[in-house]
């Protein structure tokens, strides 16, 4: 049987204006399901005083929020490849945490598969890359604008302070 499978991929980057968009996309035998956040400049400002690896950590909350929406059992979560070297594994671990604490006792909410890949190599990705990229062009509606994620900042932050990511 064919695992199902979540895209996730980013329009636009934390430090340049005017929006992120962060969009996450599972197929099922009916209907695409997506879900798509946008933070603002202002919101990122502000999240971003006095945070020790700020992008990374909201890089790994943006995904969390956007794929929880859309995730099913058995799903693997395909991202797209935007990170390299140590900015990946850092999101990577900030995920995995995020991932343990929000959906504790959630069976494979709590861990879910999940791995960094090239648009050219995930059909699922390359989706996410189209949403992201008519979401930033004002043609989607984003689901969720400026979302509240300070205790999940605070979560890698407490994290992060103990050595546990």
């Amino acid at each position: 049987m064919k695992k199902p499978f979540v895209g996730v991929d980013f329009a636009g980057q934390l430090e340049q204006p005017p929006h992120q968009y962060s969009v996450a996309t599972r197929f099922s035998r009916k209907k695409q399901h997506k879900w798509i956040i946008c933070l603002s400049r202002d919101r990122i400002n502000e999240l971003s005083i006095g945070c020790a690896d700020w992008r990374e950590k909201i890089y790994a909350i943006l995904i969390l929020k956007t794929v929880n929406k859309v995730f099913q059992p058995g799903c693997v979560i395909h991202i797209d490849k935007e990170f390299h070297g140590t900015t990946q594994k850092k999101v990577s671990n900030y995920l995995r945490r995020l991932f343990g604490v929000i959906n504790y006792g959630k069976g494979i909410w709590a861990n879910p598969p999940f791995e960094f890949l090239p648009k050219e190599y995930s059909a699922y990705v390359r989706e996410a890359d189209r949403k992201s990229k008519q979401a930033r062009r004002k043609m989607m509606h984003s689901n969720e604008t400026d979302p509240p994620i300070e205790k999940m900042l605070e979560i890698l932050e407490d994290a992060r302070r103990r050595g546990i990511v």
